[in-house]
């Protein structure tokens, strides 16, 4: 499924079932993106082109965005590993005590 897309020179996320424009984006719907990025086998984002997006703010928004929400989902198995160990490490803490 596509969560970011560059469409009619301008950069949009999805939110549900609706595309939002980017610079209307609040830290819940990046939370939620970077959820996606995580959980989604199929997350997908549009390439970043600078010379579809005349907009400075929807380029700068697009393309920090996209840069990190697709490492994210890169390196999704290395970071839900991290947090399973954290967890553990915690739990064998406090359940030996």
């Amino acid at each position: 499924m596509k969560h970011l897309k560059i469409e009619d020179q301008k950069a949009y996320f999805a939110k549900g079932e609706n595309w939002i424009v980017v610079t209307d984006m609040t830290k819940e719907d990046l939370l939620n993106l970077a959820h996606a990025a995580i959980e989604d086998e199929d997350f997908e984002t549009d390439t970043y082109d600078e010379v579809a997006l005349p907009n400075p703010a929807h380029r700068i928004i697009y393309q920090q965005i996209n840069g990190q929400l697709t490492e994210l989902h890169n390196r999704r198995v290395a970071f839900k590993e991290e947090v399973r160990n954290i967890y553990k490490d915690a739990y064998n803490k406090y359940c030996l005590e």
